[in-house]
């Protein structure tokens, strides 16, 4: 008999949204801010905003339930690397969950700065959830910008 369903999936068929989605992955590879780790992938990541301005760039990371202790931050190179652990809750008895969305386990996060920092004056803060570090630009490395005549 013939089958109705129009959207059957077939293994002779490619996975075209795999294809495309690993495509897009290779194409922003190496891009300033662009998150090294596959967060696709990992048990959990947390969120980051980062933002540039003439003298720094600026990196907020939230990590709810986390300590302080808990979170480790480095630089070497290019790459910035925050990695850490937030702790599994302990089980409960008698508790029959329904769902369980929050996340535990180690993570981390690497990004590639754009630019050169002064390394020695890097500040990082952490204050109710959420890790703030401040990379000043190094001097050297200010983008100066030019015009340039079109002949």
């Amino acid at each position: 008999m013939f089958d109705l369903t129009p959207f059957k999936h077939r293994r002779d068929v490619p996975d075209v949204f795999n294809d495309m989605e690993d495509m897009i992955r290779k194409m922003w590879y190496g891009f300033p801010f662009h998150n090294l780790t596959e967060d696709v992938n990992a048990a959990w990541a947390p969120r980051l905003d980062v933002s540039e301005s003439d003298k720094s760039i600026e990196i907020v990371a939230d990590l709810p339930g986390m300590e302080k202790k808990d979170i480790n931050v480095s630089l070497e190179n290019d790459l910035l690397t925050i990695k850490g652990e937030r702790k599994e809750e302990k089980e409960e008895k008698g508790k029959h969950f329904h769902t369980i969305e929050r996340r535990s386990g180690s993570f981390y996060r690497t990004l590639r700065l754009p630019t050169e920092v002064q390394s020695g004056k890097i500040n990082a803060s952490f204050k109710d959830g959420v890790l703030k570090i401040t990379l000043p630009k190094a001097k050297t490395a200010k983008k100066k910008i030019s015009q340039i005549e079109v002949k």
